[in-house]
């Protein structure tokens, strides 16, 4: 199981950094699928050739559904990086400024201007960084909230369900509101960490710390011990099944205004 979510968000340019949101994650969450991929690493060995821009593409719902299907099995080893595009006729008016630009954000992992080009009408541009960490740029952000809130309540439905035995029915859990992760917005532009290694569970009252903390998180994991750190609970009442915020100080709300 994860021991750590960790989020932060550039409401600039709708890009997320995060760790512990996996392909498939992602790909599940999302309510605008991908209707095709643009590949953004010029040498892939996935898709097929697309001649106008000299990138590899996949066209249609059932290819990039199979594609994302490879990524959960684990069969494609190469960094994942791609752009959707909505009609393939309009790769072809790209114009070579276009076609730089694109390879120099694949290459580059940021944009030179805006992430989101209106010849590909994209959603989404996904960039797999090093060690479970990841930049997507979302056109919509409720998309990551989401997302976000799917991989919460999952991950508390494992950690409740953890020591149950094979023959005893497991307990549901309700699902984290999106609204209600919507109200962290100014932390989570701040850099978070929702801790399931330092979570309890008492009372039927699972309270998940959540520590505020720059460059993902995980490099100096003592810190998370840190109390100037810890900035509040996400807390799931296991009898009433809902989900609570609980701020360490009450000044902190200020950050979701």
């Amino acid at each position: 199981m994860a021991k750590m979510v960790y989020v932060h968000i550039d409401t600039t340019s709708n890009a997320v950094l995060s760790r512990g949101i996996t392909p498939t994650s992602f790909y599940q969450g999302i309510v605008h699928q991908p209707k095709n991929l643009l590949l953004l690493d010029p040498s892939s060995d996935y898709g097929e050739y697309e001649s106008h821009t000299g990138m590899k593409i996949l066209k249609g719902e059932e290819a990039v559904k199979q594609y994302f299907e490879a990524l959960s099995r684990h069969r494609i080893t190469e960094t994942v990086k791609w752009i959707d595009f909505t009609d393939p006729a309009m790769l072809k008016e790209l114009t070579p400024m276009e076609i730089s630009e694109l390879l120099y954000f694949g290459h580059m992992k940021t944009q030179l201007h805006s992430p989101f080009f209106y010849k590909l009408q994209n959603n989404f541009v996904y960039f797999d960084l090093q060690g479970d960490l990841s930049r997507v740029y979302y056109r919509y952000l409720d998309e990551y909230y989401r997302i976000l809130a799917d991989k919460l309540t999952h991950l508390v439905l494992e950690r409740i369900n953890d020591k149950k035995s094979f023959f005893r029915k497991s307990t549901p859990v309700d699902k984290l509101k999106v609204q209600l992760l919507q109200e962290m917005k100014g932390i989570f532009q701040e850099g978070i960490l929702f801790c399931f290694e330092t979570a309890t569970n008492e009372n039927n009252l699972l309270k998940i710390p959540i520590y505020l903390v720059e460059d993902a998180g995980l490099r100096k994991t003592t810190l998370l011990r840190d109390e100037e750190l810890l900035v509040a609970y996400l807390i799931y009442n296991q009898t009433s099944r809902q989900w609570s915020l609980d701020y360490v100080e009450k000044d902190l709300l200020f950050f979701s205004n």
